[in-house]
């Protein structure tokens, strides 16, 4: 399982809100945990997830800006994540 915090900065002229983030429909489809941040400065979200489901929101994430035709700097933390937890 991957725990990933992904920040996406517009590139020049765009705004935040310009930015396509992942939708809670692409995210619960695919089984992944999100938590959103909101920033003046980046769009924020932390995802976790299988492994090639984590990747596959990635590239969907930064396709789908590019498919807009947003440029975009996409900053992410990629941690190996095991929910130790006990009840």
């Amino acid at each position: 399982m991957l725990r990933v915090q992904v920040s996406l900065y517009p590139v020049e002229q765009l705004e935040i809100h310009d930015l396509r983030g992942l939708s809670t429909k692409f995210l619960n489809e695919h089984a992944l945990d999100y938590d959103f941040q909101p920033s003046q400065t980046s769009f924020d979200t932390t995802i976790t997830g299988e492994d090639d489901e984590v990747w596959t929101a990635l590239r969907h994430l930064f396709q789908a800006n590019l498919q807009d035709g947003h440029d975009v700097v996409m900053v992410t933390t990629i941690t190996h994540w095991e929910n130790t937890k006990k009840a």
